[in-house]
């Protein structure tokens, strides 16, 4: 591979090794030419025999054996193509690099590269706290509220407050699959697939009276929010079944390593239902999606029958049986207080937080 004469490649090479660009469907990609593509992060290292055992973004085992010649580059960060790739050894490799393979599948758990292009491990902390701070300091989450498609906005109810959206010819799209919660799942979009009632974050820059965002990044999905009560709870198979409080429905809810599950204080539920109850004045309140992200995890093992709790579900195919996305218990005051909160609360969150940053 001629680094020099793949010049467009570094951002989607940056893009995919911290999985915010798929380059692949499955594990291993064809390519022209005959080649292929694996993605991963590094989780053993076999120095005799030039060998680099790989977790792929699908969660499987491949083995990446090093062809004769074939050579090693680290990526610098931020860098705007690969001619500044530096050759690196074998020896410079660590666990928990991401690297990016490129040569040919050898059987259904081999890969034999001749090319291996390198994130390390310190980079990929450096630029995800970058961007993490970032999306603090100028993003957004919400539901979509309302779109105008001929005037090329949208608006995000986000809290208590309506912002306008505002995306130009530049503004990056992307969109959550409808059966996962990671961003490494998300394709490219656009506008044209953002719809009412749609979860939102967005990166960008507000107008004086920080009514309007002027969009850099736009990431969106289609994901329900209910109420509802935990009738059961099989922890061997990370499963809840909850009835909801709404459709009164018995539904099958799975909790991943990628699920967010909070539980409030005695306290800030009974503070947050003075502030949704209706008629309530919300101003100068504390942003409740930074209070929930500050809140410990809450163990799955703690959760249990009886429990009231707000969520946020993936929508697949199946309509009786949905991934958990967010999950707040110790809401039973919020649910008193307001027919909204659910909304108001879990449109509100950080949706970007799931599992990686956007």
């Amino acid at each position: 591979m001629a680094l020099g004469s793949h010049a467009g490649m570094a951002a989607a090479v940056w893009a995919a090794l911290l999985g915010q660009l798929p380059l692949h469907a499955q594990p291993v990609q064809a390519q022209p030419g005959g080649s292929a593509r694996i993605i991963g992060e590094v989780v053993a290292l076999d120095p005799a025999i030039q060998n680099i055992t790989l977790k792929t973004d699908k969660g499987e085992a491949v083995t990446v054996a090093l062809t004769g010649g074939a050579t090693l580059r680290k990526v610098p960060p931020g860098a705007p193509d690969l001619t500044k790739a530096a050759a690196i050894a074998f020896a410079d490799l660590s666990i928990g690099d991401r690297i990016l393979g490129i040569g040919q599948p050898a059987g259904q758990s081999r890969f034999e590269a001749r090319t291996v292009i390198v994130m390390t491990r310190a980079d990929i902390a450096q630029k995800q706290k970058r961007e993490l701070d970032e999306w603090q300091k100028r993003g957004i989450s919400g539901t979509v509220d309302a779109i105008d498609a001929a005037a090329g906005y949208f608006t995000v109810k986000s809290g208590a407050k309506t912002l306008t959206v505002r995306p130009s010819s530049s503004t990056e799209f992307r969109r959550y699959a409808p059966d996962s919660v990671r961003f490494s799942d998300a394709r490219v979009s656009s506008m044209a697939e953002i719809k009412a009632g749609d979860l939102v974050r967005v990166l960008g820059d507000r107008n004086g009276e920080g009514s309007e965002v002027s969009a850099e990044r736009i990431v969106s999905g289609t994901f329900r929010q209910i109420a509802a009560t935990i009738s059961s709870v099989n922890a061997g198979a990370s499963e809840i079944v909850v009835k909801d409080l709404a459709s009164k429905k018995t539904l099958t809810l799975q909790v991943t390593a990628d699920s967010m599950l909070k539980k409030l204080t005695p306290q800030m539920a009974e503070s947050l239902a003075r502030r949704y109850r209706p008629g309530a004045t919300p101003g100068g309140s504390p942003d409740v999606a930074q209070m929930l992200d500050r809140l410990p995890a809450l163990p799955a093992s703690e959760l249990k029958a009886g429990d009231a709790l707000m969520l946020s579900l993936t929508t697949g195919a199946n309509a009786d049986r949905a991934l958990v996305v967010m999950l707040l218990a110790g809401v039973e005051p919020l649910l008193t207080a307001s027919p909204t909160a659910t909304r108001d609360i879990m449109g509100g969150w950080n949706l970007g937080a799931l599992s990686e940053v956007p």
